[in-house]
């Protein structure tokens, strides 16, 4: 989990995760998560403000298993790229609760520090990617013929419905095999053209 939190807000996270899919990201409530660790509310409201300050923790927890582009020793950019989505099929495989905090912005339009944690995630990893992209079309790794940002916009998006199509069909395939797959064409999409 994360390592800026406590033992104890670590333990309320993984909770509220377990909860998330069991329950849906409706039926995890302070109530149910005080059941389920066995803690009263108040113990709960000692360690997180709120529902909304607990799924932004797990937000951040997402965020700091991310190591930054330039702290990677990879061949290339597209060797880079590949070991990040990667990296996030595997993190959702082996806990997909994430998947219905991840892309649940439409049951948060209500709660307006989700929403902006939420765009922030999202404006972040476009232009991260787009960053990536553009160092790899200066080396000639990447097609140059491509707005870097429309190619970042088309990954994460891309990205975004495969995970979305496996929680829609409750998991029903190896989101790694087919995130492989994904990836496979994300790399045809980025190869430079020959002339």
């Amino acid at each position: 989990m994360n390592n800026d939190l406590s033992e104890r807000q670590n333990e309320i996270i993984k909770a509220s995760l377990e909860l998330i899919a069991e329950r849906g990201i409706q039926g995890m409530t302070i109530k149910n998560l005080s059941k389920k660790i066995g803690l009263v509310e108040s113990a709960i409201y000692r360690h997180f403000e709120s529902k909304t300050h607990i799924l932004i923790a797990i937000l951040d927890s997402i965020s700091a298993q991310t190591i930054p582009y330039e702290s990677t020793n990879v061949e290339s950019v597209i060797d880079y790229l590949e070991q990040k989505l990667r990296g996030h099929f595997q993190a959702f495989t082996a806990n997909p609760a994430l998947a219905s905090v991840v892309f649940a912005e439409d049951l948060f339009q209500n709660e307006i520090k989700l929403v902006e944690k939420t765009k922030s995630k999202v404006e972040k990893s476009i232009s991260e990617i787009a960053g990536m992209i553009k160092d790899g079309q200066q080396k000639e790794e990447i097609r140059s013929d491509v707005n870097s940002e429309h190619l970042a916009i088309m990954i994460n998006g891309s990205v975004r419905m495969l995970v979305k199509q496996w929680r829609m069909s409750d998991y029903s395939f190896d989101l790694i095999q087919k995130g492989d797959e994904l990836i496979n064409s994300i790399k045809l999409l980025l190869k430079p053209l020959t002339k």
